[in-house]
């Protein structure tokens, strides 16, 4: 997901900073700082929602032992389609993340998210010393 360019902040990693010289830059920077946070908290409850999808899905019941027909059978539809489909070029489908990778993902954001509210509470401070 492509998120807003920031003029005053810079985020790398999981790190944030702010750069400003006037007091308007830093009334700037803090909307900026808590458009950027909006933005994480979207995208956050879209991971969250995909994760509790990804953990819905149970796994199927065992089913009964193929017969030797039903094996065979198969087989030859294997056989048939991957002859079929040898003239056309395959696409690789992206593949899903998992639960795991998910969860790794939202502890980012979240780290980021408080980081973010670290600087919005530093820059309020000096813009309250100021006046």
């Amino acid at each position: 997901m492509q998120l807003a360019p920031l003029r005053f902040t810079k985020i790398e990693g999981t790190a944030v900073s702010v750069s400003v010289t006037s007091a308007e830059e830093a009334k700037a920077a803090v909307k900026e700082l808590r458009h950027r946070k909006r933005e994480l908290k979207f995208l956050r409850s879209a991971l969250m929602k995909r994760k509790k999808a990804a953990r819905a899905k149970r796994p199927k019941k065992a089913k009964a032992p193929k017969s030797g027909f039903e094996t065979f059978v198969d087989d030859m539809r294997w056989g048939v389609s991957a002859m079929l489909e040898q003239g056309k070029a395959s696409e690789q489908t992206p593949r899903k993340p998992t639960v795991a990778e998910i969860e790794a993902e939202v502890r980012t954001i979240d780290e980021v998210i408080h980081n973010i509210d670290g600087c919005i509470l530093q820059l309020e401070g000096k813009l309250l010393r100021r006046d």
